[in-house]
Protein backbone atom coordinates (compact mmCIF):
# COMPACT_ATOMS: atom_id res chain seq x y z
CA UNK A 1 0.00 0.00 0.00
CA UNK A 2 1.35 3.40 -0.98
CA UNK A 3 1.74 5.98 1.29
CA UNK A 4 -0.58 8.49 -0.05
CA UNK A 5 -3.29 6.19 0.69
CA UNK A 6 -2.39 5.38 3.96
CA UNK A 7 -2.34 9.15 4.44
CA UNK A 8 -6.35 9.11 3.19
CA UNK A 9 -7.35 5.82 5.52
CA UNK A 10 -5.04 7.73 8.58
CA UNK A 11 -7.08 11.17 8.12
CA UNK A 12 -10.77 9.08 8.45
CA UNK A 13 -9.97 7.13 11.05
CA UNK A 14 -8.55 9.86 13.31
CA UNK A 15 -11.44 12.19 11.94
CA UNK A 16 -14.19 9.31 13.28
CA UNK A 17 -12.45 8.55 16.35
CA UNK A 18 -11.57 12.03 17.70
CA UNK A 19 -13.57 14.69 15.61
CA UNK A 20 -16.71 12.75 15.30
CA UNK A 21 -16.90 10.60 18.45
CA UNK A 22 -14.49 12.62 20.41
CA UNK A 23 -14.29 12.24 24.36
CA UNK A 24 -14.38 7.68 24.87
CA UNK A 25 -14.38 7.47 28.26
CA UNK A 26 -14.03 3.25 29.40
CA UNK A 27 -17.92 2.20 29.72
CA UNK A 28 -19.59 5.15 28.29
CA UNK A 29 -21.47 4.57 25.23
CA UNK A 30 -18.49 6.67 22.90
CA UNK A 31 -16.54 3.92 24.11
CA UNK A 32 -18.25 1.10 22.80
CA UNK A 33 -18.72 2.55 19.68
CA UNK A 34 -14.58 2.80 19.55
CA UNK A 35 -14.92 -1.13 20.37
CA UNK A 36 -17.38 -1.85 17.37
CA UNK A 37 -15.59 0.40 14.81
CA UNK A 38 -11.99 -1.07 15.56
CA UNK A 39 -13.40 -4.71 15.81
CA UNK A 40 -14.99 -4.61 12.21
CA UNK A 41 -12.05 -2.65 10.89
CA UNK A 42 -9.69 -5.41 12.09
CA UNK A 43 -12.23 -8.21 10.73
CA UNK A 44 -12.20 -6.56 7.43
CA UNK A 45 -8.68 -7.11 6.86
CA UNK A 46 -8.99 -10.83 7.74
CA UNK A 47 -7.91 -11.03 11.64
CA UNK A 48 -9.19 -13.01 14.29
CA UNK A 49 -10.66 -10.50 16.65
CA UNK A 50 -11.21 -11.30 20.14
CA UNK A 51 -13.07 -8.78 22.42
CA UNK A 52 -11.34 -9.68 26.22
CA UNK A 53 -14.60 -8.03 28.41
CA UNK A 54 -14.93 -6.52 31.93
CA UNK A 55 -16.37 -4.77 33.92
CA UNK A 56 -16.47 -1.66 34.86
CA UNK A 57 -18.25 2.00 36.07
CA UNK A 58 -19.35 4.60 33.70
CA UNK A 59 -19.45 7.79 34.73
CA UNK A 60 -21.42 10.71 34.17
CA UNK A 61 -20.24 13.96 35.86
CA UNK A 62 -22.76 16.84 34.38
CA UNK A 63 -21.64 20.18 36.65
CA UNK A 64 -20.82 21.37 39.94
CA UNK A 65 -21.55 24.60 42.25
CA UNK A 66 -19.85 26.22 45.09
CA UNK A 67 -21.18 29.08 46.55
CA UNK A 68 -19.50 31.15 49.45
CA UNK A 69 -21.35 34.70 50.78
CA UNK A 70 -23.76 34.45 47.69
CA UNK A 71 -21.47 34.30 45.39
CA UNK A 72 -20.44 31.56 42.94
CA UNK A 73 -16.77 30.26 42.89
CA UNK A 74 -16.05 28.42 39.48
CA UNK A 75 -15.07 24.55 40.43
CA UNK A 76 -14.60 21.64 38.64
CA UNK A 77 -15.90 18.06 39.97
CA UNK A 78 -13.00 15.84 40.54
CA UNK A 79 -13.29 12.81 38.06
CA UNK A 80 -15.56 9.74 38.95
CA UNK A 81 -16.83 11.86 42.03
CA UNK A 82 -19.98 11.19 43.85
CA UNK A 83 -22.70 13.95 44.11
CA UNK A 84 -23.89 15.89 46.75
CA UNK A 85 -25.54 18.60 47.89
CA UNK A 86 -24.20 20.21 51.20
CA UNK A 87 -23.59 22.92 53.31
CA UNK A 88 -21.18 23.32 55.96
CA UNK A 89 -18.48 25.18 57.67
CA UNK A 90 -15.10 24.71 55.61
CA UNK A 91 -11.81 23.81 57.26
CA UNK A 92 -8.32 24.90 55.63
CA UNK A 93 -5.62 22.44 55.53
CA UNK A 94 -2.47 22.60 53.74
CA UNK A 95 -0.29 19.72 55.06
CA UNK A 96 -0.63 16.31 56.47
CA UNK A 97 0.10 17.03 60.08
CA UNK A 98 -2.83 19.75 59.65
CA UNK A 99 -4.80 17.13 58.28
CA UNK A 100 -4.33 14.74 61.01
CA UNK A 101 -5.43 17.15 63.73
CA UNK A 102 -8.36 18.26 61.79
CA UNK A 103 -12.36 18.02 63.07
CA UNK A 104 -13.99 17.30 59.94
CA UNK A 105 -17.46 15.84 61.00
CA UNK A 106 -19.80 17.48 58.89
CA UNK A 107 -17.59 19.81 57.45
CA UNK A 108 -16.01 20.53 54.16
CA UNK A 109 -12.39 20.20 53.77
CA UNK A 110 -10.52 22.48 51.73
CA UNK A 111 -7.23 21.11 51.15
CA UNK A 112 -4.44 22.81 49.32
CA UNK A 113 -0.62 24.05 49.41
CA UNK A 114 1.70 20.52 50.14
CA UNK A 115 -1.71 18.66 49.90
CA UNK A 116 -2.74 19.63 46.38
CA UNK A 117 0.70 19.78 44.50
CA UNK A 118 0.40 16.34 42.76
CA UNK A 119 -2.59 14.41 41.67
CA UNK A 120 -3.55 11.56 44.67
CA UNK A 121 -3.19 8.04 43.00
CA UNK A 122 -6.38 5.88 43.27
CA UNK A 123 -6.44 3.47 45.65
CA UNK A 124 -6.66 0.08 43.76
CA UNK A 125 -3.90 1.78 41.15
CA UNK A 126 -1.33 -1.58 41.01
CA UNK A 127 1.62 0.02 39.69
CA UNK A 128 2.35 3.34 41.41
CA UNK A 129 0.74 4.10 44.94
CA UNK A 130 3.22 6.51 47.34
CA UNK A 131 2.53 5.70 50.37
CA UNK A 132 2.01 9.76 51.18
CA UNK A 133 -0.76 9.17 48.87
CA UNK A 134 -2.22 6.14 50.77
CA UNK A 135 -1.73 8.18 53.91
CA UNK A 136 -3.64 10.81 52.64
CA UNK A 137 -6.74 9.19 51.46
CA UNK A 138 -6.93 7.13 55.02
CA UNK A 139 -6.80 9.98 56.90
CA UNK A 140 -9.51 11.15 54.82
CA UNK A 141 -11.74 8.22 54.73
CA UNK A 142 -11.24 7.94 58.67
CA UNK A 143 -12.24 11.64 59.64
CA UNK A 144 -15.35 11.64 56.56
CA UNK A 145 -15.94 14.84 55.44
CA UNK A 146 -19.03 16.00 53.71
CA UNK A 147 -16.83 17.21 50.81
CA UNK A 148 -13.33 18.45 49.75
CA UNK A 149 -12.25 21.57 48.01
CA UNK A 150 -8.90 20.82 46.26
CA UNK A 151 -7.39 24.46 45.64
CA UNK A 152 -5.10 24.00 42.50
CA UNK A 153 -1.74 25.43 40.97
CA UNK A 154 -3.06 23.40 37.48
CA UNK A 155 -6.17 22.72 35.76
CA UNK A 156 -6.27 19.19 36.80
CA UNK A 157 -7.99 17.06 39.28
CA UNK A 158 -6.49 15.45 42.13
CA UNK A 159 -8.81 13.05 42.99
CA UNK A 160 -9.12 10.66 40.18
CA UNK A 161 -10.47 7.53 42.19
CA UNK A 162 -14.05 5.59 41.52
CA UNK A 163 -13.20 3.61 44.45
CA UNK A 164 -13.11 6.96 46.73
CA UNK A 165 -16.51 8.05 48.08
CA UNK A 166 -16.76 11.40 48.96
CA UNK A 167 -17.26 14.19 47.01
CA UNK A 168 -14.97 16.68 45.57
CA UNK A 169 -14.21 19.23 43.27
CA UNK A 170 -11.29 21.44 42.25
CA UNK A 171 -10.51 25.29 41.95
CA UNK A 172 -8.27 27.18 40.48
CA UNK A 173 -5.40 29.06 42.80
CA UNK A 174 -6.68 32.22 41.74
CA UNK A 175 -10.88 31.51 41.99
CA UNK A 176 -9.80 29.32 44.83
CA UNK A 177 -8.04 32.52 47.15
CA UNK A 178 -11.31 34.24 48.86
CA UNK A 179 -11.41 30.74 50.51
CA UNK A 180 -7.81 30.53 51.68
CA UNK A 181 -8.13 34.16 53.09
CA UNK A 182 -11.58 33.60 54.87
CA UNK A 183 -13.77 31.47 56.83
CA UNK A 184 -17.38 30.54 57.36
CA UNK A 185 -20.07 27.99 55.65
CA UNK A 186 -19.85 27.19 51.74
CA UNK A 187 -22.87 25.19 49.82
CA UNK A 188 -21.63 22.58 47.15
CA UNK A 189 -23.51 20.63 44.66
CA UNK A 190 -22.08 18.31 42.28
CA UNK A 191 -24.28 16.54 39.86
CA UNK A 192 -22.56 13.40 39.41
CA UNK A 193 -24.22 9.39 39.01
CA UNK A 194 -22.17 6.14 37.75
CA UNK A 195 -23.80 2.81 36.09
CA UNK A 196 -22.57 -0.54 36.34
CA UNK A 197 -21.35 -0.64 32.85
CA UNK A 198 -18.90 -3.02 30.91
CA UNK A 199 -15.65 -2.49 28.51
CA UNK A 200 -13.55 -4.60 26.30
CA UNK A 201 -9.45 -4.83 24.76
CA UNK A 202 -9.75 -5.53 21.29
CA UNK A 203 -7.17 -8.36 20.24
CA UNK A 204 -6.70 -8.55 16.66
CA UNK A 205 -4.57 -11.59 15.60
CA UNK A 206 -3.00 -12.29 12.17
CA UNK A 207 -1.54 -16.78 12.39
CA UNK A 208 -3.72 -16.89 15.60
CA UNK A 209 -2.24 -21.05 15.94
CA UNK A 210 0.70 -19.58 15.90
CA UNK A 211 2.97 -20.38 19.59
CA UNK A 212 5.31 -17.20 19.48
CA UNK A 213 3.78 -13.67 19.20
CA UNK A 214 4.70 -10.17 18.87
CA UNK A 215 2.35 -7.33 20.23
CA UNK A 216 1.90 -4.18 19.08
CA UNK A 217 -0.27 -2.01 21.30
CA UNK A 218 -2.32 1.31 22.15
CA UNK A 219 -4.94 2.22 24.53
CA UNK A 220 -8.41 3.38 22.97
CA UNK A 221 -9.70 5.47 25.57
CA UNK A 222 -9.70 8.87 26.90
CA UNK A 223 -10.20 11.09 30.05
CA UNK A 224 -12.92 13.26 30.83
CA UNK A 225 -13.12 16.50 28.48
CA UNK A 226 -11.02 15.44 25.54
CA UNK A 227 -11.49 14.49 21.94
CA UNK A 228 -7.97 12.30 22.62
CA UNK A 229 -6.09 12.87 19.02
CA UNK A 230 -2.55 12.58 20.11
CA UNK A 231 -3.70 10.43 23.54
CA UNK A 232 -4.50 8.21 21.47
CA UNK A 233 -6.63 8.10 18.21
CA UNK A 234 -2.86 8.76 16.40
CA UNK A 235 -2.02 4.94 18.73
CA UNK A 236 -5.20 3.50 17.56
CA UNK A 237 -4.80 5.04 13.65
CA UNK A 238 -1.41 3.14 13.84
CA UNK A 239 -2.53 -0.27 14.58
CA UNK A 240 -5.27 -0.20 12.28
CA UNK A 241 -3.24 0.79 9.60
CA UNK A 242 -0.82 -1.99 10.38
CA UNK A 243 -3.63 -4.14 9.88
CA UNK A 244 -3.21 -3.59 5.94
CA UNK A 245 0.00 -3.88 5.32
CA UNK A 246 1.11 -7.55 6.86
CA UNK A 247 0.09 -10.34 5.61
CA UNK A 248 0.17 -14.03 6.94
CA UNK A 249 3.03 -15.08 4.39
CA UNK A 250 5.24 -12.15 6.04
CA UNK A 251 5.70 -13.46 9.07
CA UNK A 252 5.98 -16.67 10.82
CA UNK A 253 4.77 -15.77 13.87
CA UNK A 254 1.30 -14.76 15.51
CA UNK A 255 1.14 -10.53 15.07
CA UNK A 256 -1.28 -9.34 17.81
CA UNK A 257 -2.76 -5.85 17.47
CA UNK A 258 -3.88 -5.05 20.69
CA UNK A 259 -6.20 -1.91 21.90
CA UNK A 260 -6.34 -1.84 25.62
CA UNK A 261 -8.90 -0.29 27.17
CA UNK A 262 -8.65 1.57 30.22
CA UNK A 263 -5.05 2.88 30.17
CA UNK A 264 -7.09 6.60 31.31
CA UNK A 265 -9.32 4.90 34.05
CA UNK A 266 -8.18 5.31 37.56
CA UNK A 267 -8.53 0.88 38.11
CA UNK A 268 -6.58 0.06 34.35
CA UNK A 269 -9.33 -2.33 34.31
CA UNK A 270 -8.58 -3.03 30.79
CA UNK A 271 -4.93 -3.49 31.27
CA UNK A 272 -5.46 -5.70 34.22
CA UNK A 273 -7.55 -8.26 32.76
CA UNK A 274 -4.51 -8.42 29.80
CA UNK A 275 -2.71 -9.01 32.17
CA UNK A 276 -4.30 -11.86 33.80
CA UNK A 277 -4.77 -13.60 30.87
CA UNK A 278 -2.20 -13.62 28.62
CA UNK A 279 0.52 -12.52 30.40
CA UNK A 280 1.42 -15.35 32.79
CA UNK A 281 3.93 -16.49 30.81
CA UNK A 282 5.88 -15.00 28.39
CA UNK A 283 8.59 -16.93 27.17
CA UNK A 284 6.50 -16.77 23.71
CA UNK A 285 5.91 -12.98 23.26
CA UNK A 286 9.15 -11.99 20.84
CA UNK A 287 8.76 -8.06 21.59
CA UNK A 288 6.12 -5.52 22.88
CA UNK A 289 5.53 -2.31 21.00
CA UNK A 290 3.41 0.40 22.63
CA UNK A 291 2.40 3.19 20.78
CA UNK A 292 1.27 6.71 22.65
CA UNK A 293 1.09 9.93 22.21
CA UNK A 294 2.76 9.78 18.64
CA UNK A 295 2.94 12.74 16.45
CA UNK A 296 2.82 16.07 17.17
CA UNK A 297 3.42 18.75 15.20
CA UNK A 298 7.03 20.57 15.93
CA UNK A 299 8.45 17.66 17.73
CA UNK A 300 10.70 14.25 16.96
CA UNK A 301 9.28 10.90 17.72
CA UNK A 302 10.65 9.65 20.73
CA UNK A 303 11.58 6.02 21.26
CA UNK A 304 13.11 3.62 23.84
CA UNK A 305 13.90 -0.15 23.85
CA UNK A 306 13.88 -1.84 27.44
CA UNK A 307 14.33 -5.02 28.06
CA UNK A 308 15.85 -5.80 24.83
CA UNK A 309 19.14 -8.12 24.63
CA UNK A 310 22.06 -6.97 22.05
CA UNK A 311 20.64 -9.00 19.39
CA UNK A 312 17.31 -7.47 19.51
CA UNK A 313 19.01 -3.66 19.56
CA UNK A 314 21.30 -4.66 16.67
CA UNK A 315 18.13 -5.47 14.99
CA UNK A 316 16.30 -2.42 15.95
CA UNK A 317 18.77 0.54 16.13
CA UNK A 318 19.16 0.92 12.33
CA UNK A 319 15.66 0.80 11.36
CA UNK A 320 14.63 3.60 14.06
CA UNK A 321 17.93 5.47 13.58
CA UNK A 322 17.48 5.28 9.29
CA UNK A 323 14.30 6.84 9.74
CA UNK A 324 14.08 10.68 9.80
CA UNK A 325 12.86 12.29 12.67
CA UNK A 326 13.35 9.69 15.23
CA UNK A 327 15.43 10.23 18.66
CA UNK A 328 16.00 7.62 21.42
CA UNK A 329 14.89 9.07 24.73
CA UNK A 330 15.56 7.76 28.43
CA UNK A 331 12.74 5.13 29.57
CA UNK A 332 9.40 6.72 30.67
CA UNK A 333 7.66 4.61 32.75
CA UNK A 334 3.88 6.19 32.12
CA UNK A 335 2.01 3.95 29.69
CA UNK A 336 0.95 0.37 28.60
CA UNK A 337 4.69 -0.72 27.83
CA UNK A 338 5.40 -1.16 31.32
CA UNK A 339 2.76 -3.69 31.28
CA UNK A 340 5.41 -5.79 29.16
CA UNK A 341 8.52 -4.21 30.46
CA UNK A 342 7.57 -5.00 34.02
CA UNK A 343 7.55 -8.92 33.00
CA UNK A 344 10.78 -8.65 31.35
CA UNK A 345 9.24 -8.90 27.48
CA UNK A 346 11.68 -7.15 25.15
CA UNK A 347 9.89 -3.54 24.64
CA UNK A 348 9.88 -0.69 22.54
CA UNK A 349 7.79 2.63 23.00
CA UNK A 350 6.90 5.47 20.38
CA UNK A 351 5.55 8.97 21.54
CA UNK A 352 6.85 12.52 20.57
CA UNK A 353 9.62 14.44 22.34
CA UNK A 354 7.31 17.40 23.06
CA UNK A 355 4.59 15.36 24.70
CA UNK A 356 5.87 15.46 28.29
CA UNK A 357 6.00 19.06 28.33
CA UNK A 358 2.28 19.40 27.10
CA UNK A 359 1.19 16.98 29.49
CA UNK A 360 -0.66 19.30 31.93
CA UNK A 361 -1.62 22.06 29.39
CA UNK A 362 -3.11 20.03 26.10
CA UNK A 363 -3.10 16.12 26.60
CA UNK A 364 -6.22 15.23 28.75
CA UNK A 365 -7.90 18.51 27.69
CA UNK A 366 -9.91 19.75 25.05
CA UNK A 367 -7.14 20.89 23.41
CA UNK A 368 -5.79 17.79 21.73
CA UNK A 369 -7.36 18.12 18.44
CA UNK A 370 -6.54 16.50 15.42
CA UNK A 371 -4.78 19.96 14.37
CA UNK A 372 -2.04 19.06 16.78
CA UNK A 373 -1.27 15.90 14.88
CA UNK A 374 1.34 15.72 11.85
CA UNK A 375 0.13 13.03 9.68
CA UNK A 376 3.64 12.52 8.15
CA UNK A 377 5.61 12.07 11.66
CA UNK A 378 2.33 9.32 12.31
CA UNK A 379 2.95 7.39 8.80
CA UNK A 380 6.84 7.27 9.52
CA UNK A 381 5.82 4.85 12.90
CA UNK A 382 3.47 3.47 10.99
CA UNK A 383 6.30 1.99 8.05
CA UNK A 384 9.10 1.72 10.84
CA UNK A 385 6.69 -0.34 12.83
CA UNK A 386 5.71 -2.53 9.76
CA UNK A 387 9.71 -3.10 9.03
CA UNK A 388 10.49 -4.31 12.15
CA UNK A 389 7.68 -6.72 12.41
CA UNK A 390 9.23 -8.54 8.69
CA UNK A 391 12.47 -8.50 10.00
CA UNK A 392 11.67 -10.68 13.14
CA UNK A 393 11.22 -13.14 10.88
CA UNK A 394 14.50 -12.97 8.98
Amino acid sequence: MQDHELFTKMDEILNYISVEIGERLTGSENNKKVEAYVENYFKNQGYDVELQQFDCLDFKTADAKLTFKDETIPVKPSYYTTGCSVTGEYVKIETVEELKRSDLTDKIAVLHGDLTKEQIMPKSFPFYNPEKHQEIVQILEEKNPAAIVTVVEKDGSIFEDGDFAIPSVYVSKNEGEVLLKNNGEIKLVINAAKEDSHGANVIARLNPKKRRKLVVTAHMDTKTGTPGALDNATGIAILLLLSHLIKPEDIDFCLELLLLNGEDYYSIPGQLAYMETYLQKTEDILLAINCDGVGLKKSSTAVFLTECDSAIEDLLNPIILNSTGMDFIAPWFQGDHMLFALKHIPTVAFTSSGIFQILDTIIHTGKDTVNLVDDEKVIKVVRVIEEIIKVFKK
